[in-house]
């Protein structure tokens, strides 16, 4: 159902390094993935395009410099309008910048939930959205239908996971960074909620390709079936330890996961601190 409401700069991603012979992860490209869906950014920031035949349906501005350039690619694929700009939910790192969309006519699209968010946390770069969904729903225009899903709270209580109708590639934004351990410690995310979200959507046979909005992109389906074996592996792995007596400190440095996960980009660097949130889960309850 459709409600029709009055109306961080890009994240610094904690990264391994990189080998020489890769590209710079950090510069913008465009990469076609088939029926008019592209994807558009870097390592840190990625948004999704759906070019249809008369407009453009874009998702997470992100950052006034990635809008701008965002803008850019989609003006070197079609001289079509961009129509909606839709938040993936309502982090910053996502949600910003779109005010050059909102000069040119686009209609922000959010989940409900999020606004409470930008309420009580506004931002001058933020453009509050004209149309939220509660359960999910349709945006369209010619040639290009976008589902949005809501799976609940998982990583926050807002996030919209997007398919365009007829496309294998699904948009998970922050829900799977592919590869990576990702920021774990986000303190909003909810870690039993969040493996339910992918146990849902690795049940759905309609994908076989995935964007998130940081890292790798597209990835295969294994990289969301990764992710929810890492978060599996990660609470097993801090219950155990609280079980033993170890307090925060203490697992700190005693955390250690399957091998499988130990070539994830940010293994070294951000296990700790994804250990952390599992701690104060079992802590707190939340």
């Amino acid at each position: 159902m459709l409600r029709w409401i009055g109306i961080i700069a890009a994240l610094a991603w904690p990264l391994a390094s990189f080998s020489q012979d890769d590209p710079d992860p950090f510069a913008d490209s465009t990469t076609e993935l088939g029926n008019g869906a592209y994807v558009f950014g870097n390592f840190s920031a990625r948004s999704m395009i759906w070019v249809g035949e008369d407009g453009v349906i874009v998702s997470d501005p992100t950052s006034t410099r990635h809008a701008r350039a965002l803008r850019d690619a989609v003006a070197a694929l079609t001289d079509q309008p961009i129509r909606y700009v839709i938040y993936s939910h309502q982090h910053w790192d996502h949600s910003l910048g779109g005010q050059i969309f909102k000069d040119d006519g686009a209609v922000f699209v959010s989940h409900q939930a999020c606004i409470k968010h930008w309420q009580r946390h506004p931002h001058d770069e933020l453009v509050m959205p004209d149309v939220t969904v509660e359960t999910g729903g349709r945006i369209s225009v010619t040639g290009q239908t976008i589902q949005l899903r809501y799976h609940g709270p998982n990583h926050g209580d807002c996030m919209l996971v997007m398919q365009a109708d007829g496309s294998d590639v699904l948009y998970v934004s922050d829900l799977v960074t592919p590869f990576s351990l990702g920021l774990g410690f986000m303190p909003d995310y909810d870690p039993v909620e969040w493996i339910r979200t992918l146990k849902e959507l690795e049940a759905d046979p309609g994908w076989q390709r995935m964007v998130g909005a940081h890292g790798s992109a597209p990835a295969p389906r294994d990289a969301l079936a990764q992710r929810r074996r890492y978060l599996e592996a990660l609470m097993v792995a801090v219950r155990k330890g609280m079980d033993q007596g170890k307090r925060l400190d203490d697992l700190y440095g005693s955390v250690e996961l399957p091998e499988e996960f130990h070539s994830l980009r940010g293994y070294d660097t951000q296990l700790a601190r994804a250990a952390e949130r599992i701690y104060y889960y079992y802590l707190m309850g939340w």
